[in-house]
């Protein structure tokens, strides 16, 4: 996806909270992501011709969106979904907030 530096949000549904938590350090361990959020969710979706009312937990991951498909990969191997939500928008933060977002993460490159 993204190949340059761009402060972004990446957002993944999960079946439950333990799963949610599982992801969000795997992905806090490996300085893919400065912040994971947990949010209790319901979600209502059609899948595979059904309509679904679920509780879900929702992630907000706050991270470089050059990270995305790294990103990606860490959520696909740890995520009990066939197919997670895994989808990302940019953001514009303050300029201190952002520095200390790419300080959190292990990507020496970053442009600043």
């Amino acid at each position: 996806m993204a190949t340059s530096s761009q402060l972004g949000l990446i957002l993944v549904t999960t079946a439950s909270e333990t799963e949610a938590r599982t992801i969000a350090n795997g992905l806090i361990d490996a300085q893919l992501a400065a912040c994971v959020a947990l949010t209790p969710i319901e979600s209502v979706y059609r899948w595979q011709g059904t309509i679904h009312q679920d509780a879900e937990y929702q992630l907000t991951i706050k991270t470089d969106l050059s990270l995305f498909d790294q990103i990606a990969a860490h959520v696909t191997q740890q995520h009990s979904y066939e197919l997670p939500e895994i989808i990302a928008v940019p953001i514009v933060s303050t300029a201190a907030y952002g520095q200390w977002v790419k300080e959190q993460l292990a990507v020496a490159d970053l442009e600043e």
